[in-house]
């Protein structure tokens, strides 16, 4: 009688821990299939990186403040939706190369002037370069800056050299404040 209630033992036992064992693997499986992070490897720290569209966002107005702004100018209903769209294209464009960037490693990226651009963006030259790190808190520096802009941002490639001086990075001019144009102003 004593083999019987060990012998039932051992089995009730046995299901329980298969039982456990059938639960821990169902879940680790949904647990592999989360996307992972993106990591921002910056100096000797790697940290999770804020996305692109929340820092743009957070920073740059919306669509309603630009519409808003622009119904002050004297433009006609055409060239303020020409210049909405530009706004938003510049925008999608630069989300879209950071978010490559972050998938792929790129950890400068560089600022291409154009000749509109070029009157109303001071704080940064053909020769300059920003970090991801500089992007994640200020992603204030990062296309488009007023409305009507030709900047575009594009990955830093290690063979490219502007100059003989080489490579420059943007750096503050007050404190940790960099000189963005306000962008209320048309290009």
């Amino acid at each position: 009688m004593l083999s019987v209630i060990i012998v039932i033992a051992i089995i009730v036992l046995s299901v329980i821990l298969a039982a456990i064992g059938a639960y821990v693997i169902i879940h680790s499986s949904d647990e592999k299939d989360e996307p992972k992070r993106v990591i921002d490897v910056s100096g000797q720290y790697a940290v999770v990186v804020r996305p692109a569209r929340e820092s743009l966002t957070a920073v740059k107005p919306s669509e309603a403040s630009l519409r808003s702004w622009l119904d002050t100018q004297n433009l006609p209903p055409e060239k303020k939706e020409e210049l909405i769209a530009q706004w938003n294209a510049t925008m999608e464009e630069t989300i879209r190369t950071i978010d490559e960037g972050d998938k792929n490693g790129t950890a400068t990226y560089r600022i291409e002037l154009g000749p509109k651009g070029k009157q109303y963006v001071k704080f940064v030259s053909d020769e300059n370069f920003i970090t991801r790190e500089q992007i994640r808190n200020h992603a204030e520096i990062l296309p488009p800056y007023v409305l009507g802009c030709d900047c575009r941002l594009l990955p830093k490639q290690p063979w490219e050299n502007p100059s003989k001086s080489g490579w420059k990075a943007v750096v503050p001019s007050h404190g940790s404040h960099y000189d963005v144009p306000d962008w209320r102003q048309l290009a």
